[in-house]
């Protein structure tokens, strides 16, 4: 019975991996959601660690975009509304497509200034602040 116990111990050591320190299949990046809803970004102001991903969802009445101020760096083109578009759209673009989300994943530490395209002249802008 002594050595069955023995070899308990041997094998539950080799098994491990799953401290943080340990290697193997790691966890997946953490994610942080924004709204989009009402021509605001909200929270207006996100603070995450590389490898991070944020993700944009719409929760509005109209279509927005998660735009980077920065050329290039990332756009997620016309997200539409979760629902039916309101009799009267006050700020296009209105549409029936459902609802969406657009993820991003934050490889480099820095600030990262973005707007939306159709609602940047009613301040719908935001920043990820990406932390080492």
């Amino acid at each position: 019975m002594r050595m069955s116990d023995g070899c308990s111990l041997v094998l539950a050591a080799a098994c491990g991996g799953s401290s943080p320190t340990g290697g193997g299949g790691g966890n997946p990046p953490p994610t942080i959601g924004v709204a989009m809803a009402e021509y605001r970004f909200s929270p207006e102001t996100v603070r995450v660690a590389m490898g991070s991903v944020v993700s944009w969802s719409n929760h509005g009445t109209t279509s927005h975009t998660s735009t980077s101020d920065s050329a290039g760096m990332w756009n997620s083109n016309a997200i539409a509304s979760p629902g039916p578009p309101p009799p009267t759209c006050p700020y296009p673009p209105c549409d029936n497509t459902p609802g969406g989300t657009f993820p991003f994943t934050f490889r480099t530490a820095g600030t990262y200034p973005y707007h939306c395209m159709f609602h940047d002249a009613l301040g719908m802008k935001g920043v990820v602040i990406v932390t080492p």
